[in-house]
């Protein structure tokens, strides 16, 4: 039987094992100069403020200001034509230039408004296109209006936002129908329909400079109330018209 061959190495099993036990200590040594180096590095340096030079420095910008008064809280009180002085140096112009009056932006709407169309689309079918209303049945606005007018502006509006439910009496003529609320209707509609229907038969005439067109205004502040139509017709009452 021919011999076996033997198995030659470059490098020694020895000179392997040393070689890795060497890389190790390599290693560590590496490990423990980096950590060492790091706790050696500068973290920064920090320079002690003196409070005393901030505090100068705080007398001296206040002592360049005027027209204040420092508080015991820190804070300070501005003399305001000082402030106002202040404002103006730097460009700001200060000139008064009072908004446009909401009455004229009011009354913009309201002329967008067709008062005659509200009153054709809620009103005419029961009080008639002529204003006359329907004998028994609806009272007229015609020739009535202008004495709700003359009794309390403000009693129309309410009639029109929470409606009317009760007897009423209306030229020697009793009427006991109920009138619905339109409190759906914008303000500048209802106050649109109120002038068209003061104007448009005549009674704003008889009133002469005792009337005075209706502004949203006006309808609004009477949505305030929150009423009903009984509430309505217990205030015609009040009035003593019937």
């Amino acid at each position: 039987m021919p011999d076996q061959p033997i198995r030659q190495y470059i490098v020694s099993q020895e000179a392997v094992k040393r070689g890795f036990i060497m890389g190790t200590i390599g290693m560590v040594v590496v490990i423990l100069a980096i950590f060492v180096l790091m706790n050696l590095r500068s973290q920064g340096q920090y320079q002690a403020l003196d409070d005393s030079q901030h505090q100068a420095l705080l007398t001296e910008a206040e002592g360049r200001l005027s027209g204040f008064e420092l508080l015991d809280d820190g804070a300070a009180r501005v003399d305001i034509d000082h402030a106002m002085q202040l404002v103006v140096e730097r460009g700001v112009d200060l000139t008064f230039a009072p908004p446009a009056a909401e009455s004229e932006e009011e009354s913009a709407i309201l002329a967008s408004v067709d008062g005659g169309a509200v009153y054709g689309a809620q009103c005419a079918a029961c009080h008639q296109a002529t204003g006359m209303g329907v004998p028994g049945a609806f009272p007229p606005v015609a020739g009535h209006v202008g004495d709700l007018y003359a009794a309390d502006p403000d009693y129309l509006i309410q009639v029109v936002l929470y409606g009317l439910q009760g007897p009423i009496m209306v030229d020697g003529t009793t009427y006991n129908g109920l009138m619905p609320a339109l409190g759906q209707l914008s303000d500048a509609d209802v106050a649109a329909l109120l002038n068209f229907t003061i104007t448009e038969w005549g009674d704003a005439d008889d009133l002469g400079d005792a009337f005075s067109p209706f502004e949203p205004d006006d309808v609004e502040a009477q949505r305030e109330l929150g009423w009903s139509g009984t509430d309505v017709h217990e205030r015609r009452g009040e009035l003593e018209l019937d």
